[in-house]
């Protein structure tokens, strides 16, 4: 039987499990088991995306899991690409990723990218639509820096309850973190392992033994002791979902999180962003 497990994070009207499966890279048969197992094992937080090219597979996953829809969180994200959508558009996406993930509505939907070429005086209207409409239940952003969430802003008439970032202990993203605290948006952390640089950090590795734990379960402990922080590691392999899982229940004290804190740098960021990715903040 399937554990209610997770602490919620608030924004908005959303109530979001702390920790997700990310579905980044998944794939094929081993996503809609990953998938099917994560949820079966106590996951409560999906997340997806258009330019993932597996919300099918996701989709069927869900179904395989025989875990009712609305016990569990479930996000996907719209890709800008070349199709500098009309709202219509956008509605349009929306809804064949509905169909794609055979659900009548996601928890969360998001802007995968902010783009110069594709106006957010179209997008966000027709996004805050969409939860009119029922087919989202919140609305966010991902990979948007402080003056795209200004300007995005301007034109939602329903909150804006997440921004999808990369982060890790090696980025440093304060002013950004500082940024969303002020605006109750909460950063949700994707690649929370720097791509596994984590386990090869020493800091990390002796605070990871001192705990008896993995270094994956330190770094994800480390974002998720900021009570506005959301992590969504990925796994290809089922043998790590209980491990991620776990990592709710690690405790660092003050000393620990100051020594993980200290990691970040100026150039520690690990994904290859698009050309028309913002400036970010520093």
């Amino acid at each position: 039987m399937r554990a209610k497990t997770y602490n919620i994070r608030t924004a908005g009207q959303a109530n979001i499990p702390v920790l997700g499966l990310g579905t980044w890279q998944s794939t094929g048969q081993d996503c809609i088991d990953v998938v099917s197992q994560g949820l079966k094992m106590g996951y409560e937080h999906i997340d997806t995306a258009q330019a993932y090219d597996n919300e099918v597979e996701v989709g069927k996953g869900i179904k395989q899991s025989g875990v009712a829809r609305d016990t569990f969180f479930l996000t996907t994200k719209i890709f800008p690409d070349d199709m500098k959508f009309e709202p219509e558009k956008l509605i349009a996406a929306a809804k064949r990723s509905l169909e794609n993930l055979d659900t009548d509505y996601v928890d969360l939907l998001l802007l995968h990218w902010p783009d110069d070429r594709v106006p957010l005086s179209q997008t966000i209207p027709a996004l805050c639509e969409l939860q009119k409409q029922g087919l989202t239940r919140n609305i966010g952003v991902s990979n948007f820096n402080i003056a795209n969430i200004i300007e995005a802003e301007k034109y939602a008439d329903v909150p804006i309850v997440v921004n999808q970032v990369e982060f890790h202990p090696f980025i440093k993203q304060n002013t950004l973190q500082t940024f969303l605290n002020n605006h109750h948006i909460l950063l949700e952390a994707y690649s929370p392992l720097a791509r596994g640089d984590v386990f090869d950090n020493d800091i990390i590795k002796e605070i990871a033994h001192n705990h008896k734990v993995t270094p994956a379960q330190i770094s994800l402990a480390w974002i998720l002791s900021d009570k506005l922080r959301i992590a969504i590691p990925k796994t290809a392999n089922p043998d790590h979902l209980q491990g991620n899982l776990d990592a709710i229940n690690v405790q660092l004290s003050s000393d620990e999180i100051e020594k993980i804190s200290s990691l970040a740098h100026a150039d520690g960021r690990k994904i290859k962003h698009p050309d028309y990715s913002p400036k970010w903040d520093d």
